[in-house]
């Protein structure tokens, strides 16, 4: 056998490849990965944004689910958040967003965060980890 028979096993091979590979699939699989990368930049570039244009306000934390997405060893959560922003009631909200390692111990139902808000658009809410509220 020897070398002609791990030629025909690796030619062998390389049909069953050509039988199940669909580049079709990977292109599709490939665009949707770009579509959510863009989507998180587009979060961060917002985020970025209520650093500096975001009023200070503080929340309570009504809700908590791992979404199973990790970055950096951190996870992906989505929170339900509580708003309490001064000469307004009280209004939910809900977002996903990293939770930092440090902040494990403050990210609990019932915890309050310190967060910001953007100032026409109460919907849009950065929380700040590590904050005080």
């Amino acid at each position: 056998m020897g070398l002609f028979g791990d030629l025909r096993k690796l030619q062998q091979q390389a049909k069953e490849i050509d039988r199940t590979w669909d580049p079709a699939a990977q292109m599709r699989a490939g665009m949707a990965q770009m579509q959510h990368v863009e989507q998180q930049m587009r979060a961060q570039t917002a985020d970025l944004e209520l650093v500096q244009t975001g009023v200070p306000a503080a929340a309570t934390i009504i809700g908590l689910a791992d979404t199973g997405t990790r970055v950096n060893l951190e996870p992906l959560v989505r929170i339900s958040l509580l708003v309490e922003v001064a000469d307004r009631p009280p209004y939910p909200v809900t977002r996903e967003v990293m939770l930092p390692l440090h902040a494990s111990a403050q990210a609990g139902v019932g915890q309050r965060v310190s967060v910001l808000v953007h100032p026409q658009q109460p919907d849009r809410v950065l929380v700040r980890w590590g904050v005080p509220v």
